[in-house]
């Protein structure tokens, strides 16, 4: 054993150079893993045998599609190569790729060989001398080691040939020893004819280097470019030091989501703000200002004159400013789904240009869908260039779609690894809770316990129970899945549910975070199966008081697992008096008594246009869409999983002031509130959004005499006002900013659905450790890495939220596209500068119709007069872009 200082240099926030030093024991027993070695003690199963590789970070990132289908197995990687993925894995969908090709795939025989606690890997080139360790075991093996370096690095190449290491370039590799189709895999190996155009249009980036300087100098500005989803030519950033938006109209080989430098226009090219009425927003640009995900840095942006005069002119003479990017100081690591036109690769998503691909087999992917990676955009080409990723599938196949869909919202889509489940209880469905482990909890199986859920649920998370006790008081209980107990933590399968961190529903399927045998079977609450659960149990009188409540593990064993409708006829059925329907009914008591203390805190009663598919039997195409039906049994549910969040919120706050993991709201936005203001002030009504009572109270007291739908476009429109709720690691955020705005709530966090999300598992840890249960894991006394994971978290529920939308998108597109006239009722729901936007309350569908504008109230259609807010009826027919719904709407006559 030998002990060594390593010291490293590495970059603050402030950019100064910062030398990290770290007390290292060395050893030289780390086993090389070859079979049949003579000098080594093999300690892991994995037995490496001819050939063995070693690959460099850059064959691994760029190359990782070609690995996988290539027959390069029993590859050596480094500990601190894993490292590396692991640390960039959050921000790259390749370093990502890379870890589950680690973590996974046995057939490929991949071992760690931990480096930075050999004695043979130190003061050097690692690669290089594990490689000349490896060359040394010849000596020990009965047969010829065949080895083999695989790099890009010309020097590294070089110091192989010295050291008489076998090593070839990637392209040399499978030239020489792969199937010749892995050859497109490889990308761009010729030139390119140049594009005089783009060349002309087109110019050189600054240096990186130069550009950090400037934008501390307050001469350029940072942020993540957004480009329009219906027009690739409109383009922005959003500056969070100063909250400025600047328009780009000089784009320069930019992708949506690449970090960007930006300068300023000349004043004379910038725009005066133009006033419109509509108050909508794509709510997928969220992220350009919530987003607590990046890894801009926070420059320290010094006190410039001319910045303070910037922002005092932008603000007082109402400017948009105008930029060109100079430079990409991190592109968007992401891959891209889409099709092939010709060489032209045409992406799904609108907001990214057509890409030129290398293949030599261009009509075997006519009428596909493919993956591809982006390359590298030369300033001679109008387009940036990539390479094939996977095929996908044939276009226009509902299944493949939907694999779309989730590919391109960034969701996990492959199969659960052996080591995930390997985790799982090995009696698998014929797992038996322990009389052991039934000791330890409370024993709920004598009380009648409940779940309603959506129709066809099969991930229970929740039951609930309520009985009458003396002196007016009730026993309300609501028991959650204890899927803590299942998923460890710092497991294979604790890391992969906090690398999916929420289950992603479609309307046509569901991608789980757990295993089907946890989300389906183990942990599900069905009926009359003994199953492990989370208690929260309060004491509360007819008022929906709590004078007490407690927490603790238990088992129950539900009676019953209804569905939304079927507790409904339950609780309006005169002639049933079970004592499981005298249950519900008292539960629906207090929960209205519950949701009007809320009402009266200030809560918002909020409103979307969820709809709901039915399906052919045969063609399983949509065969009806309508708007989502709601009944009290949903609000019922609602209450107590609310009631339940924000008393645990409280007890985990109390105990772990600074590691907590909780949901935030923040207040509205108000531009978007004040215009609706003015809007519903023409109309004749009051309305206020001083504090979110009353607004509340505004929301109320706007109604149409028969006219049911119009207060809840209203509370439509007032949701797309709200900011995004998020998950925040308590020492980020000080106590009176983690009020929940919309719930009117002090506290709030996520307890009640741990088998779809994992903040919920977390929540589950933290209340056990606070009530002395089990102890909080070491991983979770980190704040930094707390906050990290709330930041992946929220990630991850944007995303999910998105690709549930582009699902429900698709299918309204799949049921409109076969039908050549439509006809429905619609109302108009803002005025643009030329057109009005409307809605049909049937489908929730939303469109625009060319109309002559007459004021912020009045316009004409086609010779017609209309106010907003009228109901006029359309002709309706809708198309497929960018997996968002296009709708086309055309004017028929007035309603009346």
């Amino acid at each position: 054993m030998k002990v060594q200082l390593n010291s490293q240099p590495r970059l603050n926030k402030r950019l100064q150079v910062m030398i990290q030093a770290k007390e290292v024991y060395l050893s030289s027993d780390i086993p090389c893993q070859i079979r049949g070695c003579a000098f080594c003690n093999q300690e892991s199963e994995i037995q490496l045998e001819n050939p063995i590789y070693m690959l460099d970070n850059e064959i691994l990132e760029q190359y990782i599609d070609l690995i996988e289908q290539s027959n390069i197995n029993n590859i050596v990687v480094l500990q601190s190569q894993v490292a590396y993925f692991r640390k960039r894995q959050q921000q790259s969908q390749y370093a990502q790729q890379v870890i589950n090709l680690i973590e996974s795939n046995f057939s490929k025989k991949i071992y760690v060989y931990y480096d930075e606690f050999s004695v043979h890997t130190q003061n050097g080139n690692p690669l290089i001398l594990l490689a000349q360790w490896y060359n040394q075991h010849r000596q020990f093996l009965k047969v010829e080691l065949d080895f083999c370096l695989l790099t890009q690095n010309y020097q590294m190449h070089q110091q192989s040939k010295n050291l008489n290491i076998k090593c070839f370039t990637i392209q040399d590799y499978v030239k020489l020893y792969e199937n010749n189709d892995l050859l497109d895999f490889l990308g761009m190996d010729e030139e390119f004819e140049q594009n005089q155009e783009a060349i002309n249009n087109q110019f050189q980036y600054i240096p990186v280097e130069e550009c950090v300087q400037q934008i501390k100098q307050g001469l350029l500005f940072e942020g993540r470019i957004s480009i329009d989803r219906n027009n690739i030519k409109q383009a922005r950033i959003f500056v969070k030091q100063f909250q400025l938006e600047i328009k780009i109209n000089q784009q320069n080989r930019v992708l949506h989501g690449d970090r960007v430098a930006v300068e300023l226009l000349p004043e004379e090219q910038w725009e005066l703000q133009q006033k419109q009425i509509q108050i909508t927003f794509d709510e997928e640009d969220e992220d350009d200002n919530n987003n607590t995900n990046t890894n801009e840095t926070n420059h320290e942006i010094m006190s410039k004159n001319h910045l303070q005069s910037l922002f005092r002119k932008v603000q007082t003479q109402n400017l948009i400013p105008y930029g060109k990017v100079v430079c990409v100081l991190q592109r968007t690591e992401r891959h891209f789904c889409g099709h092939v036109e010709n060489n032209i690769f045409v992406p799904a998503d609108g907001r990214y240009p057509n890409f030129i691909l290398k293949y030599s087999k261009y009509d075997t992917l006519q009428d596909k869908k493919i993956q591809v990676q982006f390359v590298d955009w030369p300033i001679w080409s109008d387009k940036p260039l990539c390479k094939l990723k996977k095929v996908l599938g044939k276009a226009g196949d509902m299944f493949i779609e939907g694999n779309v869909i989730l590919l391109e919202h960034q969701v996990e889509i492959r199969e659960f690894s052996h080591q995930v489940l390997a985790c799982l209880p090995i009696e698998g469905d014929k797992y038996k809770i322990s009389e052991q482990e039934i000791k330890r909890r409370i024993d709920l199986r004598d009380i009648l316990v409940c779940s309603i859920d959506p129709v066809g649920c099969k991930d229970i998370d929740d039951t609930l129970h309520c009985r009458r006790l003396e002196n007016n008081l009730y026993e309300v209980g609501v028991h959650i899945a204890d899927v803590s107990h299942f998923v460890r933590p710092d497991t294979a399968i604790d890391k992969e549910a906090a690398h999916r961190c929420t289950t992603v529903y479609l309307v046509d399927r569901r991608t789980d975070m757990l295993p089907k045998l946890l989300t389906e079977n183990l942990c599900s609450l069905v009926s009359n199966v003994d199953r492990l659960a989370f208690s929260v149990i309060w004491i509360m009188d007819e008022q929906a008081n709590i004078k007490d409540v407690k927490f603790g593990k238990s088992v129950i064993r539900s009676i019953a697992s209804l569905h939304y409708q079927q507790a409904q006829e339950m609780i309006d059925n005169p002639n049933d008096n079970s004592q499981l329907t005298q249950s519900i009914r008292l539960l629906n008591m207090l929960a209205k008594k519950l949701k009007q203390l809320r009402l009266d805190q200030g809560a918002l009663s909020l409103a979307s246009n969820q709809v709901k598919f039915s399906f052919d039997d045969e063609t399983h195409n949509p065969s009806d869409v309508r708007m989502y039906q709601l009944y009290d049994t949903n609000s019922l549910v609602e209450e107590f999983m609310l009631l339940a969040n924000c008393s645990v919120a409280s007890q985990i706050l109390q105990r772990f002031p600074s590691i907590s993991v909780l949901r935030r709201h923040q207040e509205p936005k108000m531009k978007q509130l004040k215009e609706l203001q003015i809007l519903m002030n023409d109309l004749g009504y009051q309305f206020s959004f001083d504090t979110s009572k009353l607004l509340s109270d505004s929301l109320d007291q706007i109604q149409r005499p028969n006219d049911s739908f119009f207060n809840k476009l209203i509370r439509m429109i007032t949701t797309r006002c709200m900011n995004e709720a998020l998950y925040v690691c308590t020492a980020d955020v000080d106590y009176p900013e983690l009020y929940h705005y919309g719930l009117a709530a002090e506290l709030y966090t996520h307890f009640t659905s741990p088998i779809r999300r994992y903040a919920d598992v977390l929540v589950h840890r933290l209340l056990a450790a606070s009530i002395d249960l089990e102890s909080l894991p070491p991983s979770m006394s980190n704040k930094i890495r707390m906050t990290r994971i709330c930041d992946k978290l929220n990630m991850r529920h944007r995303m999910a939220r998105f690709a549930s939308r582009a699902s429900s998108d698709y299918h309204t597109y799949l049921f409109f596209k076969n039908r050549s006239q439509q006809f429905d009722q619609a109302i108009i729901t803002g005025i643009l500068t030329d057109k009005v936007t409307v809605m049909i309350p049937r489908y929730g569908l939303e469109g625009t119709i060319e109309a002559q504008i007459i004021d912020r109230m009045n316009i004409i259609i086609q010779g017609a007069r209309h106010r907003i807010f009228d109901y006029i009826q359309v002709e309706v027919s809708v198309e497929l872009h960018s997996f968002h719904k296009k709708i086309h709407m055309k004017y028929i006559k007035n309603n009346n």
